[in-house]
């Protein structure tokens, strides 16, 4: 499944976007590389955010779209 992150950053209002590829049990890549050890600060902050207990990217399925606000971000999911 192919989930496409959008996060929006509350203090200064940046946009970014990526695509995370997997599945909820067994884990995400993002451009091939485990979500958690993504080279790339901002990425892996959302990412450390959606990897909480509770969030929809483990229940998420195709077509669904979900909400997870954090302290920095606003993050909408889609899964395709």
């Amino acid at each position: 499944m192919i989930v496409n992150v959008k996060a929006t950053n509350k203090i200064n209002g940046e946009v970014i976007s990526y695509k995370l590829e997997g599945e909820g049990f067994s884990g995400f890549l993002c451009d091939g590389t485990h979500m958690q050890e993504v080279a790339d600060n901002k990425i892996r902050e959302v990412n450390n955010n959606l990897i909480l207990q509770g969030s929809p990217i483990y229940t998420i399925k195709s077509g669904e779209s979900a909400k997870v606000e954090s302290m920095t971000f606003d993050i909408e999911i889609n899964a395709e």
